[in-house]
């Protein structure tokens, strides 16, 4: 299933949770024992992501403000890749490799953000779903590591005749010598080219905390994040670098509330 379906997906099926959560009313924790009353002062938690361009993982440093508001700082590394591609596998006797034909560039973004979660509704003392509100903004930073394929190349011999190699080339460089592309060249190759692309990006989203205690925090986010990079993003050759990206996720977050 494809990214952007599996999202939809995932979203109706949390559509009946968002109805529950609207019966539950925000001084709901008045009727919670003392020790889950407790207003804690930071919150910490790791966060694994699905989007519609790839994964991600992050982690979040929060400061609770008050029952209502907490505010964060998000760092968060994912992978990014273009809409368009499409895998290949090269199927010979003996093993079978996959590539994306015509990619230029393996792009991992690395995010700095600083946002706040409002709650629109708390639990009941018994536990259920407490619903947030999550926004945030900050800067990007593009890691773009030039993508490698292996492949066969004819080599003219000294005796006038010619033979077939195997090399690894990027696909912007001369294809006249291209026999086969094998597959994905080794993760080696490009390392010692890696180019920057600073941008910035924007996050909207909702958060879901299905965790029972309020110490140990569980939760499931969507939302949609949208970047812009203003020396683009070369991504797939014969189509323009991506300046403006815009991906839906799905977070799946833990972590604690504690008192320093």
């Amino acid at each position: 299933m494809k990214p952007c379906r599996l999202f939809i997906a995932i979203t109706f099926a949390l559509a009946p949770v968002i109805l529950e959560a609207q019966e539950i009313s925000i001084g709901s924790d008045q009727d919670k024992p003392i020790e889950e009353r407790i207003l804690y002062h930071h919150e910490n938690a790791l966060d694994v992501t699905l989007h519609t361009r790839g994964l991600g993982a992050g982690f979040k440093l929060g400061k609770i403000r008050s029952t209502e508001k907490v505010t964060t700082w998000d760092f968060e590394i994912s992978y990014l890749r273009s809409l368009k591609q499409i895998r290949i596998i090269n199927a010979s006797l003996f093993s079978a490799s996959s590539f994306v034909y015509g990619k230029l560039n393996d792009v991992l973004a690395l995010r700095v953000g600083y946002g706040a979660e409002r709650r629109i509704y708390g639990k009941p003392y018994w536990g259920g779903v407490e619903l947030r509100w999550v926004y945030e903004c900050g800067a990007s930073l593009a890691l773009l590591k030039p993508y490698y394929y292996t492949v066969s190349v004819v080599q003219p011999e000294s005796n006038g005749t010619y033979s077939l190699v195997v090399e690894s080339h990027t696909f912007d460089e001369d294809q006249s010598q291209w026999v086969e592309i094998l597959g994905k060249a080794p993760l080696k190759y490009g390392i010692d080219e890696i180019k920057f692309r600073p941008g910035v990006h924007a996050k909207l989203g909702m958060c879901f905390e299905i965790g029972a205690s309020r110490a140990n925090m569980q939760a499931v986010e969507v939302g949609v994040v949208g970047e812009f990079y203003p020396q683009g993003l070369p991504m797939m050759a014969e189509n323009p670098p991506e300046r403006l990206l815009a991906t839906l996720y799905l977070a799946y977050r833990w972590g604690s509330r504690f008192n320093k």
